[in-house]
């Protein structure tokens, strides 16, 4: 079963905000995003997006938990980048000794690849101890990854993302299912 954890899921918490007239979180964005990935899934999932907790730490021990519970064996975490204004492309983070995340975090790139060609690729990159994103990816009982399928704080990423979002899930459920062949 994947596990669909979207970001920034704890009270208080909304994530970073994409630029332009119609800004989003990360949160409300990815909420809405999931119900297009969903249908096209050829494999049980499962949605996290409750993080009963008020902090980081407390929230990835709970999200851990309930992925345990549920015997997940892999999960995405959804969010978006954001940085200075001309940061631009994706990338997809896996933990550093995880050969099942690596693998999935590789077949998401390549359907993002695939779709948003004229999008940079920043690649699959490893996560260890300390670094951003890190916590997510050791903690939770099963091979994980965390997206960042583009910039917010970047208006040409925002501008081509939201200009076809269903073509965003498509590379989501493809890249997962994809992982499960």
């Amino acid at each position: 079963m994947i596990g669909l954890a979207i970001g920034h899921s704890r009270e208080g918490d909304n994530g970073a905000y994409t630029v332009g007239p119609n800004s989003i979180s990360e949160h409300k964005f990815n909420s809405e995003l999931v119900p297009l990935i969903t249908p096209m899934l050829k494999v049980p999932y499962k949605v996290y997006d409750d993080y009963n907790a008020r902090s980081y730490v407390g929230a990835m021990n709970y999200v851990s938990r309930k992925m345990r519970e549920d015997n997940v064996d892999a999960c995405i975490e959804l969010h978006f980048n954001a940085a200075g204004p001309k940061a631009t492309g994706h990338e997809w983070l896996h933990w550093e000794t995880s050969r099942g995340g690596k693998r999935l975090a590789t077949k998401l790139k390549e359907q993002m690849d695939k779709y948003y060609p004229t999008l940079r690729s920043r690649g699959v990159k490893a996560r260890g101890r300390g670094q951003r994103g890190a916590l997510f990816l050791r903690k939770t009982p099963c091979y994980a990854v965390i997206s960042e399928p583009f910039f917010g704080s970047n208006s040409s990423d925002v501008s081509l993302i939201m200009s076809d979002l269903d073509k965003l899930a498509k590379v989501y459920a493809k890249g997962i299912n994809n992982f499960y062949v």
